[in-house]
């Protein structure tokens, strides 16, 4: 679009000099400039945040959006849906009762693996969302601690803007923010975090962080269901000890 304005404002440049145009010709070519100019300015953006009309329905029409990850290089194609997509999404996801969210302790990769597989399996697509560092946070097994965590990470529409939103059932009752996620396991004075970063939704482990997939592998597949089955036994027998304990 530029390029081309360029081009016109050179031929008109050209062919047109003052010598050439009467008075009103000059009106003309002046008016004509002048929406050029203005035309070049707005060409190529688009104000996620300024609640312009046209910008406005951008956003309502945008079905993806490539989501840049700086630390790993990565540009990720993720779905872009609606805040009441996405609630309903996540309430079908906690729903289910193979997947062990109410065991953070360990798993989280798996757990990350079978939601993106399940988003996936509705036309929904997901990425993931890892955290690196010293992670800690307060749960109904007492205090948490992670050397990393991952979770889904897809992209919601409010308004005029669209924003990364984290899918953690095992932290959070609703998808949250990528910022408000992060927050949480950072909040403890002694958490540390080492570093951040998004992948498409075959990555598995931080293994994967700079690895190029293009399909769910199935070694990847046949861990994360035998991990998921792991911890739903381990939270099942937990929960039976605490009902004795009643």
């Amino acid at each position: 679009m530029q390029h081309r304005i360029f081009l016109i404002l050179i031929f008109l440049c050209n062919f047109l000099s003052p010598n050439k145009l009467m008075a009103s010709d000059t009106d003309v070519l002046t008016n004509s400039l002048k929406q050029l100019g203005s035309a070049v300015s707005a060409a190529g953006t688009v104000d996620y945040k300024g609640g312009c009309a046209t910008c406005a329905q951008t956003i309502q029409n945008q079905k993806s959006y490539s989501l840049y990850s700086k630390d790993n290089d990565k540009k990720i194609e993720l779905s872009v849906i609606s805040e009441e997509e996405a609630n309903k999404l996540f309430k079908e996801i906690v729903s289910r009762d193979d997947i062990p969210f109410g065991y953070p302790m360990e798993g989280c990769y798996a757990r990350a693996h079978k939601m993106a597989r399940l988003l996936g399996d509705k036309g929904i697509i997901a990425g993931k969302a890892f955290v690196e560092g010293q992670l800690y946070v307060d749960t109904k097994f007492g205090e948490v601690g992670w050397s990393y965590l991952v979770a889904p990470v897809l992209m919601i529409k409010k308004g005029n803007t669209i924003t990364p939103y984290i899918f953690d059932p095992s932290l959070f009752d609703k998808p949250v923010t990528f910022e408000a996620w992060k927050a949480k396991m950072l909040a403890k004075p002694k958490a540390k975090m080492a570093r951040e970063y998004f992948t498409n939704r075959f990555a598995y482990e931080p293994d994967d962080r700079l690895a190029n997939l293009s399909d769910y592998t199935e070694e990847t597949i046949e861990d994360m269901n035998k991990t998921n089955k792991e911890y739903s036994r381990a939270l099942a027998m937990y929960n039976e000890s605490i009902k004795k304990k009643l």
